[in-house]
């Protein structure tokens, strides 16, 4: 087995083979051992890209480990289906070579969450035989999936791990460290006066919904020299606590009575990025802690709270009494997506930093923004489901909830909400409370300012919403049904439709019109310009003009399997969306 060496190999072989032969002998008919084959028994998936990066989509990367060239020119690429293939071109993949495809394009297919990337050899018909080689996961990667060739398995290839990063058609790249982005994570408390079962320790909270990977990530006080390295496999959960005692083992150091904690991230090693800090000037009683959890000032405890919520017998957070949910956008508006009004009902400005705004799931946590005020009568609002929130965003729901709690809120499943609102489908437009308090439907969305229940209601392209979808060859194809919740008829000129992939956007054609209460239909994988629909994938829909990708959608829908026949909405598009068992309804009322 030669792997990367190959090429070397080669490059030197001719040469030193002429030198070897007597003077006068011609090489033109040896047949050395890197003639081209058309034998895959060298070629392996070398990397895997299911999650449809921004470049190629999603790829796989074949890998030549042997000293032949090989002919890939008909070979077959499946995923865990066998009625899926993308057959390679004229290609040829050099000894020690890479060379990778991307399988969603026109023709071709997705890959899921829970699936897997299969090599065939040319003319193969029957995709259930045994394949060539073959690579199966049961979650997209954060970077990709990679052979590495440095830690063989026991066949002598390269061992599957997740890669540092991702690398088409060249050689593998895995993290050293770990690279893992820990800008969530803040300093929470620290004990810098030896306590007798701790000693010395910094805790550190995650501001984030989601799990953080702290391994490498490093701690250390005011000297540089000083630094404590995160073990490997260390996590901090979402909305959790993880302290760490300085003062023992490998790399430890004391605090002092004036001092610092310091994190930085994993693989900065010249200590040049803070990610948070704190300084004091003597000992606390207790500790030092901040009075929200990740945010808040800091203050002495009223008693060390190891990995737990800080105690405080004199400082509370802000006080949100009169701060009521105004209006509330759970079906997506296309500049704001989804998103949660307040109003300070009182005479006095009210502080909300960190006051949480959550729906009606007790792990979906977002927090109102450090030093944000809201003066009295005033109004704000925050979408909820904006990307850049990360992992932390959340969407509104069909039947769903919007609530506020208090920053120092800590089991939302326990605590009382300042207020709360709660529907049984999505608005046409928003709900909103009214003058006397009551919560109805609005006549326009208001972000941010006054409600409005007087207003000509005057329905446009968002009152059309996506009601079904097949993704799985249906007739004759892939399909997408728009719906019109309207009762009046909305043109659809230039409206745009897309897959997961930004590069897939089929433009509705100029004088084209959705009829009221009526159905639209887009034959997707047959009609000039447009695409098919994968497996894992997602449709979305946009207002003429807007910039797919980049811009808030009018309506989607993501689903990680095919249905088993449609996924479609109900309460005739605006309720939630289902797997129909009961059948397809294309253009017509969902059978769900």
């Amino acid at each position: 087995m030669t792997h990367p060496a190959a090429r070397s190999l080669r490059a030197i072989a001719l040469p030193v083979l002429a030198a070897c032969l007597p003077l006068g002998v011609a090489i033109a008919n040896v047949s050395p051992a890197w003639a081209t084959t058309t034998d895959l028994a060298t070629v392996v998936i070398n990397e895997v890209e299911s999650n449809n990066d921004s470049t190629h989509g999603d790829w796989i990367e074949l890998y030549n480990y042997g000293e032949e060239d090989v002919d890939l020119t008909g070979a077959i690429l499946s995923d865990n289906s066998n009625t899926h293939s993308y057959t390679i071109g004229s290609v040829t993949l050099a000894a020690g070579g890479f060379q990778a495809f991307t399988v969603d394009g026109a023709g071709g297919f997705g890959l899921g969450s829970a699936d897997s990337a299969r090599l065939f050899a040319a003319g193969t018909t029957d995709l259930s035989t045994t394949p060539a080689n073959a690579y199966s996961w049961t979650a997209h990667a954060s970077t990709t999936y990679g052979r590495d060739w440095a830690n063989p398995d026991g066949n002598g290839l390269g061992q599957w791990a997740t890669t540092a990063y991702s690398t088409f058609a060249t050689a593998n790249v895995f993290p050293t460290g770990n690279p893992a982005d820990i800008t969530s994570v803040r300093i929470n408390e620290v004990e810098s006066n030896e306590d007798a079962t701790h000693g010395d320790w910094i805790e550190l909270y995650n501001t984030s919904a989601s799990a953080v990977t702290l391994d490498g990530a490093m701690l250390s006080d005011s000297e540089d020299a000083h630094v404590l390295v995160i073990p490997s496999g260390t996590t901090i959960a979402g909305y959790g606590y993880k302290a760490f005692r300085t003062d023992t083992g490998a790399g430890s150091f004391g605090l002092g009575s004036s001092d610092e904690a310091r994190l930085f991230a994993a693989g900065d090693t010249g200590l040049t990025t803070v990610i948070d800090s704190l300084t004091w000037t003597n000992h606390a009683t207790n500790t030092w802690g901040r009075t929200v959890p990740g945010a808040g000032t800091w203050a002495q405890t009223s008693a060390s709270t190891y990995e737990a919520v800080n105690q405080f017998t004199s400082i509370s957070v802000p006080d949100i009494a009169g701060v009521v949910i105004n209006e509330v956008e759970s079906a997506g508006d296309d500049t704001h997506g989804d998103w949660v009004e307040l109003k300070n009902t009182t005479g006095s400005a009210i502080d909300l930093g960190q006051a949480i705004i959550s729906d009606n799931n007790d792990g979906h946590v977002f927090r109102v923004p450090s030093g944000t005020s809201l003066a009295a009568g005033a109004l704000a609002a925050f979408a909820v489901d904006a990307p850049s929130l990360g992992d932390g965003a959340f969407g509104l729901g069909d039947v769903d909830s919007a609530r506020l709690f208090r920053a120092d809120a800590i089991d939302l499943s326990v605590a009382s909400p300042v207020d709360s609102r709660s529907w049984t489908t999505h608005a046409p437009l928003t709900y909103g409370r009214d003058g006397s308090g009551t919560w109805t439907t609005t006549h326009a969305a208001t972000y941010g300012t006054a409600n409005d229940f007087t207003s000509t209601i005057t329905p446009d392209i968002s009152w059309v919403v996506l009601n079904e979808i097949e993704s799985s060859g249906g007739t004759p194809g892939d399909w997408i049904e728009l719906y019109n919740t309207s009762n009046q008829a909305i043109t659809l000129d230039g409206a745009q439709l897309s897959d997961s992939d930004n590069t897939h956007v089929y433009t509705i054609p100029a004088n084209t019109t959705i009829a009221a209460n009526g159905y639209y239909v887009v034959d997707i994988d047959s009609v000039t310009g447009g695409f098919g629909l994968g497996s894992d994938d997602a449709v979305r829909f946009y207002r003429a003009g807007k910039t797919v990708g980049t811009d808030y959608t009018l309506d989607h829908d993501e689903w990680t399997a095919h249905a088993a026949n449609s996924y479609g909405r109900t309460s005739l598009g605006l309720g939630d969306w289902v797997n129909q068992s009961c059948g397809t309804s294309k253009g017509a009322v969902n059978c769900s």
